[in-house]
């Protein structure tokens, strides 16, 4: 630990290896250390510096530096893998053509969003649903709130 006299700070490349779980083969290699929550891999740099991801440290240790303005992509899309043979530098709209690309954009509009409680007939039934407000309400089980968003098109924007 770094704060501790006498005790030096083991190196990122000793820390970082030992949380890898390699294979022989061209496979993944993953990230058995700390993942943030958007499901990368990450590691406390040397000097007590602020976290890094787990991809971009494997890069910068097999490869080389990263270029300035570029960030370090994945062709396995696996965000826990570190394989050096996986990972490639891009622009940023690179980075997102190639997602688009591979069919990994996922809009989280309507249906799809995971805090959806209707359906889209359900919101299209209740856009023309001249009843009194508690009555939908109480079928449908949502807000005030939620049925005025829905009814002034502040939610579910994508349906006519």
């Amino acid at each position: 630990m770094a704060g501790r006299k006498g005790r030096q700070p083991r190196p990122l490349v000793e820390r970082f290896w030992e949380k890898v779980q390699r294979r022989e083969d061209d496979e993944c290699w993953l990230w058995v250390g700390s993942i943030d929550t958007r499901g990368y891999g990450s590691i406390g740099a040397d000097g007590g510096k602020p976290l890094m991801r787990a991809h971009r440290v494997a890069y910068q240790l097999e490869v080389g530096p990263i270029p300035a303005g570029l960030v370090v992509c994945h062709r396995c899309d696996n965000r826990a893998c570190v394989n050096p043979r996986h990972l490639f530098v891009a622009t940023q709209r690179e980075n997102v053509l190639d997602m688009i690309r591979k069919g990994r954009r996922h809009s989280s509009a309507g249906e799809r969003s995971p805090f959806a409680r209707l359906t889209a007939e359900q919101v299209l039934a209740i856009r023309g649903d001249s009843r009194p407000p508690k009555v939908i309400r109480a079928e449908y089980g949502i807000s005030k709130t939620g049925l005025r968003s829905i009814q002034r098109r502040k939610t579910w924007s994508h349906l006519p």
